[in-house]
């Protein structure tokens, strides 16, 4: 049987209503928008309308652009720096993170503006409908997922339980929910209807604006109803460079993933990869020496495009320039091929009318200038690359969540594609490794398969394939027409052909 449109996400649930939109005449976009949209509802912490997003799109004409709904730092100054911020320390996430919640941390969200201007503009089917899956899904309830159970399990304490909305949400008799037990979400059901049903404006300049601008100042923070009618998102060309016969785009500066992965890519193309062990050395080597250079110069967000310019200038590859998360992938045998990474970073604490605003203000790995210090107005950093490989014979929507994991993960996955002739699957399920930097020193985190005890650095085996390494969604379309897709098993998720 051929299959028309191939999609895989984050969850299952968000298969299912892409698997619907497609099966109502839906193209990649629309069908991967309606599997993120059911992120904001099947995937509480990792993804939330209050959140950020990027969305990479390839249209059949093979124009590829990136639309920009990264969060910004508010128009409005606050009082003083790192107001309405907590400090709090995750001692039991990911080896232990500091980082700050409440209303100060809050940035102004902009996954719902890519969303809809993503629709707006290679759209297929009406707004509404990418909604219906997500609205009955917040209201009938289903399953705690696993992942959602850990996390919840790791910041309870320290972040959910300090907030009343959030408490009563994810709390079973005073506690944390836990896996497979029913998730109802009635208030975050009826803003998305209104959202639906009135566009994105209502929650930019209409009664849910007023709604969270109320809150955060409640809660000590300062963004405000202004700061939210004044969000735009934005249409960039994509970072690109030729490596091993294939063009990659990535997400442009301001954000600093893509450049990121595109500088470890144009790095590994002349490297010695042939043997396994050569190949896990020269990609550690990579991942260190395009992290570093994000750590030493891509500091101030005004200057990271001149500096990314300075990484690939010296270069032998063609390259040009043109918390936590999740992932969806969807291809068509149109030529549609739509890739979109979305996040709410840790999460703020606070949930407004069921919906979980971020934290991205008080992420340090994403202020390295220190909270508050960003222009007003200006972008965040940003970890999220959504990319679309273009090679030989096919083209692969791709990407993956996983804070600063994510180039590595996104990165080793083309890799088997590229050079092994890999299948999706393969290419999504073979193991990782993540060159951890930390100021006790360098550890080499890897999954079994690697041999991370032998690169020179101190290892950090994992026991089996494990979600720090990240969440490769992947979808591809050949010239004529197959599709097909691949989810990484490390986190839930799922794919459908249709």
């Amino acid at each position: 049987m051929r299959h028309r449109l191939a999609i895989a996400a984050g969850s299952s649930l968000g298969t299912l209503a892409a698997a619907e939109i497609a099966r109502a005449g839906g193209n990649a976009v629309d069908a991967c928008v309606a599997a993120a949209i059911m992120g904001w509802v099947s995937e509480p912490f990792f993804t939330s309308i209050g959140g950020s997003g990027f969305v990479a799109v390839r249209t059949p004409d093979d124009h590829v652009e990136i639309i920009d709904g990264n969060n910004i730092m508010p128009f409005t100054v606050p009082d003083e720096p790192g107001q309405g911020i907590r400090r709090i320390f995750l001692a039991d996430y990911a080896d232990g993170i500091h980082m700050g919640i409440g209303g100060g941390s809050v940035g102004v969200p902009g996954v719902l503006a890519a969303f809809a201007l993503a629709w707006e503009r290679h759209g297929k089917i009406e707004w509404s409908a990418l909604f219906e899956g997500a609205i009955k899904a917040a209201r009938e309830g289903f399953p705690f997922p696993r992942v959602s159970d850990y996390y919840l399990s790791c910041t309870w304490d320290v972040i959910w339980s300090q907030f009343d909305e959030a408490g009563k949400t994810f709390s079973v008799d005073g506690r944390p929910m836990r896996e497979g037990e029913l998730l109802v979400q009635p208030r975050l059901g009826d803003a998305l209807e209104m959202i639906a049903e009135k566009g994105a404006a209502v929650f930019y300049e209409g009664e849910l604006a007023d709604e969270i601008a109320s809150a955060i100042a409640r809660d000590g923070g300062f963004l405000n109803t202004d700061d939210l009618a004044r969000y735009t998102a934005e249409v960039r060309a994509p970072v690109s460079t030729v490596a091993f016969g294939w063009e990659i785009d990535s997400n442009p500066p301001p954000a600093v993933g893509g450049a990121t992965l595109i500088h470890m890519l144009a790095l590994l193309e002349h490297a010695e990869l042939d043997e396994p062990h050569a190949r896990l050395k020269a990609v550690v080597e990579a991942q260190s020496a395009a992290m570093g250079y994000r750590q030493e110069r891509y500091q101030d967000p005004d200057g990271i495009a001149a500096a990314f310019k300075d990484a690939i200038d010296g270069l032998p590859a063609r390259t040009r320039g043109s918390a936590d998360t999740t992932h969806s992938s969807a291809a068509d045998a149109d030529g549609y091929a739509c890739s979109i990474t979305e996040s709410n970073g840790y999460g703020s604490g606070l949930v407004i009318h069921g919906m979980l605003l971020n934290n991205t203000l008080g992420e340090e790995e994403l202020n390295p200038l220190g909270f508050h210090r960003l222009p007003p107005g200006s972008r965040c950093h940003s970890n999220m690359a959504p990319t679309i490989a273009r090679g030989p014979d096919k083209t692969v929507a791709m990407g993956s969540p996983g804070a600063d994991r994510i180039v590595g993960a996104i990165a080793q996955t083309f890799l088997r594609l590229a050079l092994d002739g890999a299948s999706l699957a393969e290419a999504v399920a073979g193991p990782r490794a993540h060159l951890d930097v930390r100021p006790e020193g360098e550890r080499l985190c890897y999954e079994p398969g690697l041999d991370g005890d032998k690169v020179g650095y101190t290892p950090r085996p994992y026991d089996a394939p494990h979600m720090f390494f990240g969440a490769v969604q992947a979808a591809s379309v050949t010239a004529d027409g197959v599709v097909d897709a691949a989810h990484d098993a490390r986190r839930s998720g799922g794919t459908a052909l249709v």
